[in-house]
């Protein structure tokens, strides 16, 4: 085993169960897992009909919830819940790499304009994901539910002695259940069905990526998938992707099922797509997903705490690992001592002449800073070129210099209009945008433009 590999997988190690708690208008669907070292197994699911008014509701709630923990005899579950009666909301930003550590306060600035609902009814999370193959830029989903209905039946749950320690989303969800039965770099459309619309959720390599209502008369359901990953996911557009429904109709639609864990068989009656969610929200809370979402507010998270069997148990686990690890380190190294000593005397003729031929490649290494100088200075009139075009309102954020052609990304009142300016020096020509511009702040737009350079 090798040690890398090894303390990835003991770091997702635990002892512990989680309940995905899903709350629908007239129920709630209760999934219990739990998680031994690394093993997960689903210990059962549960539908509760609720059948009170409404200002009965939470307290009814946690009444189902308590009971389910008292028959179960569980201690200290993990509960994780996902409020589907409520509107959730969902959307994207696209940022710098450079602003991921600062992602959560950009996205305080940007709330009202990304959500048409006063910033502070709301909960707010959000994952992130890479874009490109140059890393240079991030995708934020942003995730979000009311607060009040939120805090309220979490509150409920509390004064019953069920904390939850998560609160999420249902798209949210859905990615923590994909990520767990599917491949690493799996592509994934789930379809929820509806009377006239179906919910279309695609997740990449395990996060969520878009979630939206969709018409089921229309086009067939690859060709949705191929256009939503045309426009949300395009870097990916040219890989394979599953299709997850309730009921398969052949080609690459797959039932939901297959994702659960070995052994799992679903009650009869409950829908493939409510017992996901709900096994989603469970699989997240033992550190299975990759969303990481959590809409509860710090202060409301109980999750109980101190030294308990599973702690003890975990700890005996990663002694006993450790002991192995230390043992088989050690041999190793005996073996490897050895093979240094016979390494060195092999490699030792090979040093003396690499010195031998030392001065000769700094002549090269000379020769070669004087062609890449000529290079340089080009580089340098083609910046001062931009520089000396580009308007005083407009500021770049990136410049980058590529065999024959310059990328730029910046922000300006009219993105468009560079076009034209750039276009008339005579050092550029071929100026088009990589990318559709988008708003920043009010009155400017942050693009991404390429150009061909002309040698003079």
């Amino acid at each position: 085993m090798e040690s890398p590999g090894f303390l990835k997988g003991l770091a997702k190690a635990d002892f512990a169960d989680a309940l995905g708690v899903v709350v629908r208008p007239e129920s709630v669907i209760i999934s219990h897992l739990a998680k031994r070292f690394r093993a997960v197994k689903v210990l059962g699911v549960e539908v509760a009909e609720l059948d009170v008014p409404d200002e009965l509701r939470n307290a009814e709630i946690a009444s189902i919830v308590k009971g389910y923990v008292g028959r179960h005899g569980l201690e200290d579950p993990r509960i994780s819940l996902v409020p589907c009666d409520g509107p959730s909301l969902l959307a994207s930003m696209m940022l710098p790499a450079s602003a991921a550590d600062n992602a959560s306060e950009i996205i305080g600035y940007e709330l009202d304009r990304l959500f048409p609902v006063p910033p502070d009814s709301l909960v707010v999370g959000h994952s992130r994901r890479g874009m490109g193959s140059s890393g240079e830029r991030i995708c934020l989903s942003v995730v979000a539910l009311p607060r009040e209905p939120l805090l309220a039946l979490a509150e409920e749950l509390r004064c019953a002695g069920v904390a939850p320690g998560a609160a999420t989303t249902e798209s949210a969800a859905l990615a923590d259940y994909c990520a767990f039965g599917c491949a690493d770099d799996a592509l994934v459309a789930v379809f929820a069905s509806g009377d006239s619309r179906e919910r279309l959720t695609l997740v990449s390599e395990g996060l969520l990526v878009s979630s939206h209502h969709v018409s089921a008369a229309g086009e067939g359901r690859e060709a949705l998938v191929e256009r939503e990953i045309e426009a949300s996911l395009p870097e990916r557009s040219s890989h394979d992707f599953s299709i997850f429904v309730e009921t398969p109709s052949g080609g690459r639609e797959r039932s939901l099922d297959e994702i659960a864990p070995e052994g799992f068989v679903r009650p009869q009656g409950l829908k493939a797509y409510d017992c996901a969610v709900a096994m989603g929200a469970a699989l997240g809370r033992l550190g299975e997903g990759r969303c990481a979402i959590n809409l509860m507010p710090p202060e409301l998270i109980q999750d109980g705490g101190g030294l308990g069997l599973r702690e003890m148990a975990l700890s005996g686990a990663v002694i006993v690992m450790a002991l192995v690890l230390a043992s088989t380190i050690t041999a190793k190294n005996a073996v490897i001592s050895s093979a240094l000593a016979d390494e060195l005397d092999r490699l030792t003729p090979l040093v003396e002449e690499v010195v031998a031929n030392e001065d000769a490649n700094r002549v090269l290494l000379e020769k070669t800073l004087k062609l890449e100088a000529a290079s340089r200075s080009d580089v340098l009139t083609y910046m001062r070129e931009i520089t000396r075009l580009v308007p005083t309102s407009a500021y770049l954020t990136t410049f980058r210099f590529r065999e024959d052609r310059i990328e730029v990304d910046g922000i300006a009142d009219s993105a468009s209009g560079l076009i034209g300016i750039l276009e008339a020096s005579p050092y550029f020509e071929r100026v088009d945008f990589t990318a559709p511009t988008t708003k920043y702040l009010q009155t400017q737009e942050r693009f991404s433009l390429r150009m061909r350079l002309v040698k003079k």
